[in-house]
């Protein structure tokens, strides 16, 4: 794989359960891996064409300078840099490596102080499997290669989704008593990831409180006929009296006018326009025969 598609390769955006898409009962019937979500920085680490290593932030291909000098500074680097080019050269795969970056002094959240610049995995991408790879083998190469990983505080299989938010509230007191601050929960098919989780202390259950959600579309209110006539009255204006009357021209400008005009104002328009299209000729035909 080139330097130029590896180095897109991002972390997926987490959310809760309970906004997962379409539903959150999209888990039942997975075993989830619970692991412990460190607070740090989120950080992909990646080989280039030229064997040197590169990383990415959760946002950007290219992260800052100063997360590099850090990086170099952690005991993991070297090891890191070993497994990236073994998996590279006896493996014949290309890896992004993915963890939290924890850097000296209190953590973003200000819930822990490290003592010393320390990186952490939480994930591997892999170019053979196509996707982040199982937890069981993500542990597997960092125990080979004496990388840490995160802690893996449980895991479980449910049938109801009222048993799997019970047990998540059991890891996040877990998490709470170990002083991290929350937890990931991954489930996999076919050796991929197949939908992560995160839920985090500082979080509210959201499913606890009172929800009312209603379908459909979105009532607007209708707008004032005044911004109708001054949308055809636009057209009227910027393309002249001569191709105005020319319905095939004057139609759609006015209908993109109008789409406009509800943007602006956030309304919505039922009305026929072609009534108000009509009625304006009528009128231009009037003054024309005085």
């Amino acid at each position: 794989m080139k330097t130029k598609e590896i180095k897109k390769i991002r972390y997926p955006s987490l959310n809760q359960i309970i906004r997962l898409y379409p539903n959150p009962e999209i888990l039942l019937g997975h075993e989830i891996f619970w692991e412990g979500k460190e607070d740090g920085s989120n950080i992909g680490v990646w080989l280039d064409d030229d064997g040197m290593i590169q990383l990415r932030s959760r946002n950007q291909d290219k992260a800052d300078d100063n997360f590099y000098e850090i990086f170099k500074q952690t005991e993991e680097y070297e090891k890191i840099l070993e497994f990236l080019i073994d998996m590279r050269t006896q493996w014949h795969d290309e890896c992004v490596v993915f963890g939290e970056l924890l850097t000296k002094g209190r953590s973003p959240t200000r819930i822990k102080l490290y003592d010393k610049h320390k990186f952490i995995v939480f994930d591997i991408w892999s170019r053979k499997c196509d996707g982040l790879i199982p937890y069981m083998l993500v542990h597997q190469y960092c125990y080979h290669f004496e990388i840490p990983i995160v802690e893996l505080y449980g895991t479980s299989k449910h049938i109801t989704l009222k048993s799997l938010l019970r047990f998540r509230d059991k890891m996040l007191k877990v998490a709470k008593k170990k002083g991290t601050e929350g937890v990931v929960g991954k489930t996999f098919e076919k050796n991929v990831k197949f939908k992560y989780v995160k839920e985090k202390l500082d979080l509210p259950k959201i499913e606890k409180k009172p929800r009312h959600i209603e379908e459909g579309v979105i009532q607007l209110p209708s707008l004032p006929e005044s911004e109708i006539l001054g949308a055809l009255d636009k057209v009227l204006v910027d393309i002249g009296h001569d191709r105005f009357k020319d319905v095939r021209e004057s139609m759609p400008l006015f209908a993109k006018y109008v789409k406009i005009e509800c943007k602006k104002h956030n309304c919505s328009c039922n009305e026929k326009l072609f009534k108000y299209y009509k009625q304006k000729l009528e009128d231009l035909n009037d003054k024309n025969n005085r």
